[in-house]
């Protein structure tokens, strides 16, 4: 045979052996998650097929055969850590856990989205009392499987509150994880008093600023248990830094920050109604950058959407504003009155506004008594029927302020 034929053959051969191989290795792949011993007849080293020819043998508690199958798929793929995981199952069925948790830990340094090896982990890590793992593995868990937060986050709220563990759910939860709105929203909501929940908060927003969202939540708790004073605190506290500077008795009186940048009921809530533009701006007589604008559009507006929340203690208290308008046409005219938060009970109302006239200083003393914790201040029409929200004009409001009398004299 001459050499041209020997060529011939031998490319005939190469091409044989090359489509033989591409077709084992497309069959044992097409094999190896479902049918793995049919994989293993294309080819004997398939990491997947052993994988799961090993995986196979531990729902079998086949604990030898687990073993054998592992072996050969990290020989055949030393970056897959399934494999890992099963030896680590076969070493905790062999009493060794100390060896079971060095081969979990590889497991999930190779493969960081297996399910299996950080429950494990996270479970030995809470039987050791090892709050750092712990905090580790929930985070891995809670992003890797969302789904299973309905089981997880009772989990890490439990541990947020624990102080041995409390320190390391808040060094993770600063990180910032897509969870850990719903953890803290969880948190206000839960059977925890809110003395063991409001720490995870305080530390937490000194690592990380919470946003509003965040935290409102635990705000709306202590208002509804009535504990108005350290809901101020708290809120206070939880403001963005650059909006402290606007902390009084009453927040922003001088109308200087933006109302939709204020957060929650403490500070000016403001509501659209039809028949009513508000605004801030500066005119003639305005203390500071702003004043509060009201304007009427001379129809029937049942107006009560400025308000705010306060935490007074008891005492004896001055209201004071200044106050312009222009052609304020209402029969019963603008008022602030001071409300209790838990009964409705009115503590004081100013005298209407209405008519036209300058920039004036309106001071109104009223008591707070000692079963009135929290109290709310609001701008409104103090209507009787609806005829009586008829109005039309302008009002401008500046330096809004709550002093106590005795600080006055």
């Amino acid at each position: 045979m001459d050499s041209r034929k020997i060529r011939h053959v031998l490319i005939i051969a190469l091409f044989a052996l090359l489509a033989w191989r591409v077709l084992s290795l497309g069959m044992a792949d097409y094999l190896a998650r479902d049918k793995p011993e049919q994989a293993l007849f294309w080819r004997s080293t398939h990491p997947e097929a052993l994988f799961r020819m090993a995986e196979n043998s531990v729902s079998r508690k086949q604990w030898s055969e687990a073993r054998e199958y592992a072996l050969k798929a990290v020989k055949a793929n030393k970056l897959d850590g399934r494999a890992l995981r099963v030896l680590a199952q076969v070493a905790e069925h062999e009493g060794s856990d100390r060896r079971a948790a060095e081969l979990f830990s590889k497991a999930v340094a190779l493969a960081p989205r297996d399910v299996p090896s950080h429950v494990w982990l996270l479970e030995y890590a809470l039987r050791q009392r090892q709050a750092q793992p712990a905090a580790t593995h929930l985070d891995a868990l809670l992003r890797v499987s969302p789904q299973l937060s309905t089981v997880l986050l009772p989990q890490a709220a439990a541990l947020a509150v624990n102080p041995v563990a409390q320190d390391a759910m808040v060094r993770q939860l600063a990180l910032n994880p897509p969870w850990r709105r719903h953890l803290l929203t969880a948190l206000a909501a839960s059977t925890f008093s809110v003395d063991q929940i409001l720490p995870v908060y305080l530390k937490l927003n000194a690592l990380s600023e919470l946003e509003p969202a965040d935290y409102l939540p635990m705000i709306d708790r202590l208002n509804k248990e009535q504990r108005f004073a350290q809901a101020y605190l708290t809120w206070a506290n939880l403001i963005p830094a650059k909006q402290r500077k606007y902390l009084g008795n009453v927040f922003d009186g001088g109308f200087e920050l933006a109302i939709e940048d204020q957060v929650g009921v403490f500070g000016w809530m403001l509501q659209t109604v039809e028949g009513a533009q508000a605004q801030l701006f500066s005119t003639s007589g305005t203390l500071g950058e702003n004043s509060f604008y009201l304007e009427f559009d001379g129809r029937r507006t049942p107006y009560a959407h400025l308000s705010q929340a306060l935490a007074l203690p008891a005492g004896q208290w001055q209201l004071s504003f200044r106050a312009k308008a222009e052609r304020l046409e209402s029969e019963r005219g603008l008022v602030w009155r001071i409300t209790c938060q838990s009964d409705g009970r009115i503590l004081t109302e100013t005298e209407p506004m209405r008519g036209r006239f300058s920039w004036r200083e309106i001071n109104q003393p009223f008591e707070i008594p000692e079963s009135c914790a929290g109290q709310r201040l609001m701008l409104m029409i103090p209507a009787r029927i609806p005829a009586e929200t008829l109005i039309n004009g302008a009002i401008w409001l500046d330096e809004l302020k709550i002093q106590r009398i005795d600080a006055l004299m």
